[in-house]
């Protein structure tokens, strides 16, 4: 499958990136979440289903990463071959349920 991100969840994405690069002086953390999300995008395209949770209400599957710190939501749309990241959070920030 493959996996294309929604417009505002990548900017969410990017904008969590210059959060960590400008709060600890340093790329390196930053680089780990992409690393992590290059991971998490690898996994999502062999098993959209494996550790995630799905709310109907949202009709959306929610899965966490980088031990935890970070979430997705997202949208499997199996006749395409498609996955759809269309949020990315922190832990720190409300769930969407």
């Amino acid at each position: 499958m493959r996996v294309n991100w929604v417009l505002e969840a990548k900017k969410k994405y990017y904008d969590t990136l210059d959060y960590w690069e400008e709060h600890n002086g340093s790329f390196d953390y930053s680089f780990k979440i992409i690393q992590a999300v290059e991971t998490l995008e690898d996994e999502l395209a062999e098993a959209p289903y494996f550790l995630a949770k799905y709310s109907e209400q949202l009709d959306l599957y929610r899965k966490y990463f980088l031990n935890k710190r970070f979430i997705v939501y997202y949208k499997v749309y199996e006749e395409l071959g498609v996955i759809e990241i269309r949020d990315f959070r922190s832990c720190y920030q409300e769930p969407l349920f």
